[in-house]
């Protein structure tokens, strides 16, 4: 096992014609499109398929979702320090085989009850067994898809770049915006072309067996273990060799980490947005018909979200080499409260306009901000450590998101009150991210200070 994954097996990424730090770059961009099928994204057009399968109401889908994402999301706080033990290219395999297990096991997520049922002797189907089986499902595909899929490419790129990191994440994630959005019309013309079981069925071999392979094949943890250099060589700025906040003078442990304020005002910015965007996406086509728009058009407002979120991912990770985190993630709020605010005022002949505009804001800068928040503000010493306890906070906010936004649809008859509730919080976060400075730069005063 160990010869197998030798950095030089099958071939040697020091004797390509290239720097291998690119291919990184590609093979982590290719790692977030593998993880669509566990994303909220690459879900919600099943949800239709599963509540008349299983006979369960939309409440209970979103219910199972919550409980299998949350308790994802726990687990993947303890499982952080997994990503620092293995390193990327033997969790790559691993998750892709098991998110490929977990497609199947959902393929069959209905049979499974009514099988338990007749072996027990009962002539019905109870309803918590059918929400159990589902919420094992999702659980599944959250933890192995969203949670360590993502989690190894994202942090891979983190140790091949440093000084150039903001560059290189947006023009792969142009890539994987475009795939995210148009995942949802693929799946759903996949399962109008066949049926859910077997779309299903397809993603699962196509993940658990084709990816895990090019994973293996593709992915390095290191540059240093391959007898290559970070940045593919590329010289730092002048400007950033002395300047903590793009030269780490401190490896904080997950512990510093969380205690400082900065680490919460990122974490709370992607946890709420996961926990909009996971709501929006998972209840798209009933919101459309409470907005009054066909399954088409609330569908196509992905692509040209993503076109401009590329655009935008470009300049934010140009920029944010150049400037300070902290105003990004001032952007990527005002982005989440844009996009809530379009819904919860539905301004004629603005509305389209402005919700485009909110979701291209924060898919823009989701890629930059997530992929060099962690490694700039803390080092890459205890990355997956960190970025478990990021990512746990973020999932955790994606699954109470559609259970919640339900909830309020169940109560008020509308979505509309609960975007009034994410505008609030993001007003919040834009003013907070002022405050959310970098730590090494402290250290380092702390430093020179002790020095004098």
């Amino acid at each position: 096992m160990p010869k197998l994954f030798a950095p030089n097996v099958p071939f040697r990424p020091s004797g390509l014609p290239f720097h291998y730090g690119w291919a990184i770059a590609v093979a982590a961009a290719t790692g977030m499109v593998a993880s669509i099928p566990g994303q909220t994204i690459g879900i919600n057009v099943f949800n239709d398929e599963l509540i008349v399968a299983l006979g369960l109401t939309r409440s209970q889908v979103a219910l199972a979702y919550f409980i299998g994402t949350a308790l994802s999301g726990t687990l993947i706080f303890w499982a952080g320090k997994v990503y620092d033990i293995v390193g990327s290219r033997r969790l790559i395999v691993g998750a892709s085989f098991s998110l490929g297990v977990s497609l199947l096991y959902l393929s069959v997520v209905d049979w499974i009850p009514v099988k338990l049922s007749a072996l027990v002797g009962l002539e019905t189907v109870p309803k918590w067994m059918l929400v159990t089986s589902l919420t094992v499902g999702f659980f599944l595909i959250r933890f192995t898809g969203q949670g360590f899929v993502a989690m190894a490419g994202r942090n891979m790129v983190a140790k091949w770049w440093k000084y150039h990191r903001g560059k290189v994440l947006p023009f792969s994630g142009i890539g994987v915006s475009v795939c995210f959005s148009l995942s949802p019309i693929v799946f759903y013309d996949l399962i109008q072309s066949t049926d859910w079981r077997t779309a299903w069925q397809i993603l699962g071999l196509a993940t658990g067996v084709g990816f895990a392979l090019y994973g293996w094949l593709v992915f390095r943890d290191n540059p240093q273990e391959c007898g290559l250099s970070v940045d593919a060589g590329i010289r730092p700025g002048e400007s950033q060799k002395d300047d903590p906040e793009f030269s780490v003078v401190k490896d904080l442990t997950r512990g510093e980490a969380v205690r400082t304020f900065s680490f919460w005002v990122f974490t709370g910015i992607f946890a709420l947005q996961a926990l909009q965007i996971t709501a929006y996406v998972f209840h798209v086509l009933d919101l459309g018909k409470q907005l009054g728009l066909t399954s088409d058009i609330i569908l196509g407002l992905f692509f040209p979200s993503a076109l401009i979120g590329g655009g935008i991912s470009v300049f934010v990770g140009w920029f944010s080499d150049r400037f300070r985190l902290k105003y990004f993630a001032a952007l990527m709020a005002s982005g989440i409260g844009l996009s809530s605010f379009s819904l919860l005022t539905r301004i004629d002949g603005l509305l389209i306009p402005m919700l485009v505009a909110g979701l291209s804001i924060t898919s823009g800068c989701f890629g930059p901000i997530s992929g060099a928040f962690a490694a700039r503000y803390f080092g890459i010493k205890h990355i997956g450590a960190i970025s478990g306890v990021f990512m746990s906070t973020m999932i955790v906010g994606s699954s109470v998101g559609p259970l919640l936004f339900s909830l309020v649809r169940d109560y008020t008859g509308s979505y509309i009150p609960a975007f009034g509730g994410t505008f609030a919080l993001s007003i919040c976060f834009v003013v907070a991210s002022f405050w959310a400075n970098n730590p090494q730069r402290k250290i380092k005063a702390e430093m020179e200070k002790a020095v004098d």
